[in-house]
């Protein structure tokens, strides 16, 4: 690794519950898993699951007061699986996203890329 950074907004080191699944699966295959950082644009979290770069799956979360302020809704994001590396040696995998877009409380999508 080259070490530079490439994020365009800062992460938070925080423990957040969300939950996760692949765009493909249906909602009652959700995992609860706990982010390790969190932006508005992307997380990272630790997982048991399998996941695959490229991957597009959905994260839902209540925002924390931290990185939005005065939300109180629960957002979901669809994004994209940039990175997912191994973590320690209990079988956990660091599992790295990139939001594309989002919606919260009356369903209204955003997208979140800038071109």
């Amino acid at each position: 690794m080259n070490g530079v950074e490439r994020r365009t907004v800062k992460r938070l080191i925080m423990r957040v519950p969300m939950r996760v699944r692949g765009i493909s699966e249906v909602a009652q295959d959700e995992r609860g898993v706990e982010s390790l950082n969190l932006s508005i644009r992307g997380t990272c979290f630790a997982s048991e699951e399998k996941f695959r770069v490229g991957e597009e799956i959905e994260v839902r979360l209540k925002m924390p007061e931290e990185v939005v302020s005065g939300q109180k809704t629960e957002w979901r994001f669809t994004g994209r699986v940039t990175h997912v590396g191994k973590l320690g040696p209990y079988g956990k995998s660091g599992v790295g996203v990139y939001f594309l877009y989002y919606s919260a409380e009356k369903g209204l999508a955003k997208n979140l890329l800038v071109e």
